[in-house]
């Protein structure tokens, strides 16, 4: 039973992350103009064969809106993904393998960019510097590095005495190749598909919520979920459907993918024992 839900969980999730995917591979290819999209005949129609998604309170198109937003987040969000765990990766490794200085300058920055703040940093860095989500993400990317390289640092140090490493040791192969190939590939890829996954759920949600707060995110007319979630504050009252279908993107997006990491790694540690 508990197999069965597992295996349900994991095809639900992929499926989500398998549409978010598609669509973020679309969003850029389909036309679509913020300012000519307005349309005050339009304003507030509800969900139809036209509409799918209805209007918003300036008669734009919700659904298209919607497949625009993920532009927002969708690029920077794999990228942030792959530097956090590279990186990670890479730290972990050497840190765990190497020795004397090397060892305690690794672990030092890891500890250093571990206590900063990962919001309220970000933020920081938003108001010093030009605030894009390409910022955010590289921001981001870099303050999950210590997390990733911890875990990372942690399993090469359990595996540095196992049998098989000590005979890949004696027949000479080159510790770059039993670091990379034999420990972080084959014992840690599911640590890492797991962080990965929740480092791309972390930038879609503070690209959300820094657009909604509309200072340093996605600014108007641009689509992003967390500004079309903002229109609550214009639309107290009025139809919920302009707010309510980005909110709920949100919710299935990150539960999703990190869902599916999570269940995903777990299959994969599963096939290691």
């Amino acid at each position: 039973m508990e197999a069965k839900a597992e295996r349900l969980g994991l095809w639900s999730s992929g499926a989500v992350v398998a549409v978010v995917l598609l669509l973020g591979v679309v969003a850029p290819f389909v036309a679509y103009d913020p300012a000519s999209a307005v349309d005050y005949d339009q304003q507030l129609v509800g969900p139809s064969a036209a509409h799918w998604f209805g209007t918003d309170g300036q008669g734009r198109d919700v659904a298209i809106r919607l497949l625009k937003g993920i532009e927002a987040f969708f690029l920077p969000g794999l990228l942030a993904g792959l530097a956090a765990t590279t990186l990670g990766a890479l730290a972990g490794a050497i840190a765990g393998y190497a020795e004397g200085w090397v060892r305690s300058a690794v672990l030092g920055l890891m500890q250093l960019i571990d206590t900063l703040p990962r919001l309220v940093f970000i933020i920081l860095v938003c108001t010093i510097l030009n605030p894009s989500i390409s910022l955010i993400a590289g921001v981001a990317a870099v303050l999950f590095v210590p997390n990733i390289a911890t875990v990372v640092r942690r399993k090469v140090e359990a595996l540095a005495s196992e049998d098989y490493i000590l005979a890949h040791i004696a027949h000479g192969f080159r510790p770059t190749r039993i670091l990379l190939y034999h420990i972080i590939w084959l014992q840690c890829r599911p640590l890492l598909i797991r962080q990965a996954t929740y480092v791309f759920g972390y930038v879609l949600f503070v690209e959300t919520a820094l657009s909604y707060l509309g200072d340093y995110g996605v600014q108007e007319p641009t689509p992003s979920w967390g500004n079309m979630v903002a229109q609550t504050r214009e639309l107290a009252g009025a139809a919920p459907w302009p707010w309510l279908f980005p909110a709920l993107a949100i919710v299935i997006t990150i539960s999703g993918f990190l869902a599916f990491g999570n269940l995903l790694a777990r299959r994969e540690e599963e096939a290691l024992r």
